[in-house]
């Protein structure tokens, strides 16, 4: 009799500690350029919402994977505006005898463009189409 009401509690904390557990959908993603569908391969995609940012860094073929509290560990649900933020040195920075060096130039090649998504559970991949900036 002991052991049965034992049971019944673990049984209850193991349940709710596993369903607290999966509350994130994993998302990840390809950005390509529209052109000619080669991928972008520098930058970072992010997540937002009123509550949360998650961000997933371009792999060398485009890829990207979300991470909320860590790396590729997905979102909650909800709705979310989607950025993608990418910019080039366009020219290196230079130090004159010791001095700090000039701030790097940073010019945005992919304009901003801001998507929005519903992040329902069922939808677990989000590849995005960016324009090369003129």
């Amino acid at each position: 009799m002991y052991a049965k009401t034992l049971t019944f509690p673990f049984l209850a904390i193991l349940v709710f500690t596993t369903v607290g557990c999966s509350d994130k959908v994993p998302m990840r993603g390809k950005v390509t350029f529209s052109d000619d569908q080669s991928p972008l391969t520098v930058g970072q995609v992010a997540f937002t919402s009123d509550t949360v940012l998650a961000r997933g860094q371009l792999k060398p073929d485009g890829t990207y994977v979300i991470g909320t509290d860590k790396e590729k560990d997905g979102l909650p649900k909800g709705t979310y505006t989607v950025s993608i933020n990418h910019a080039v040195e366009i020219s290196p920075g230079i130090s004159v005898g010791g001095l700090p060096a000039i701030p790097v130039t940073r010019q945005l090649i992919v304009p901003p463009r801001d998507l929005t998504v519903v992040v329902d559970g069922k939808t677990k991949v989000f590849n995005i189409e960016v324009e090369r900036a003129k």
